[in-house]
C-alpha cells in the first residue's frame, strides 16, 4: 500500500495497517507521521462537539480518510472528508443542506510557538502535548467549511418553504421539548369564560 508525500508528489511504501475505528483514539502525532498511518472514519455528526451546536440537527455522518506523514519538520495529515451538513437558513429559518467534499493539508503543531512556523501551504492545527484525535481534525475542518451566514443558494427555496408552512427545525425541536406549553393559555381561557358566566 502506498501514500502520497504532500511536498514532492512522490510515492513511498508503508507497512502499517489502516485503523478503520481509530477516529476517537488519542494518538501521538509523531508516531502517526513516522508510521505513515491511515485512519478511515465514519463519524456521527453528534460526536463532533464544536460543529454540532451550529447544525439544525445532528442526524448524519462525516466520512473520509486521514493520512499522516512527516512534512517539512512537522507531523502532517492529508484529510479527505465528506458530509452533508443540515443548517438553518437565516432568510426563511427552514432547513438547508451544505454538501462538503474537501481535501485539506494540515500541519500539526504541538504548541502555539510551532504554529508560527507552519509553512503557508498547510493549514495549522494545534495538537496540545503532541497528541490529537482524528475527530478533532474533522471537527475543525468542517467548522471551516461553514458559511458566515447560512442561506439557501436559491431564494425561491425559501419562498416554497414559507408558503408551504414548513416549520424551522428549531421550532419543531422546541415544540417537542415543551409539549404542554399551550396548557396555560387553555386554562386561562377557561377561567375567563367562567368569570363571564358569573
Amino acid at each position: 500500500m502506498r501514500a502520497i508525500r504532500f511536498d514532492s508528489g512522490e510515492l513511498r511504501s508503508y507497512y502499517t495497517r489502516p485503523m478503520p475505528d481509530g477516529w476517537s483514539r488519542v494518538s501521538d502525532i509523531g508516531l502517526l507521521a513516522s508510521r505513515g498511518s491511515e485512519v478511515d472514519f465514519s463519524i456521527p455528526l453528534a460526536e463532533l462537539p464544536r460543529l454540532a451546536p451550529s447544525l439544525a440537527h445532528c442526524e448524519g455522518t462525516a466520512t473520509g480518510r486521514a493520512r499522516f506523514s512527516p512534512q517539512q519538520g512537522f507531523a502532517a495529515a492529508e484529510l479527505a472528508v465528506r458530509a452533508s451538513l443540515p443548517l438553518t437558513c437565516q432568510r426563511c429559518l427552514g432547513e438547508m443542506r451544505l454538501d462538503v467534499d474537501s481535501v485539506a493539508r494540515i500541519a500539526l503543531a504541538p504548541d502555539a510557538d510551532a504554529i508560527d512556523r507552519v509553512p503557508p501551504e498547510f493549514e495549522a492545527v494545534l495538537a496540545p502535548g503532541g497528541q490529537i484525535t482524528v475527530r478533532d481534525l474533522v471537527d475543525e475542518q468542517l467548522l471551516l467549511e461553514l458559511p458566515v451566514v447560512a442561506l439557501h443558494a436559491d431564494p425561491s427555496a425559501c419562498a416554497r418553504d414559507m408558503s408551504a408552512g414548513v416549520k424551522p427545525a428549531r421550532v419543531v425541536a422546541e415544540e417537542k421539548q415543551r409539549p404542554f406549553a399551550g396548557l396555560g393559555a387553555m386554562f386561562g381561557a377557561g377561567r375567563t369564560e367562567e368569570h363571564e358566566e358569573k
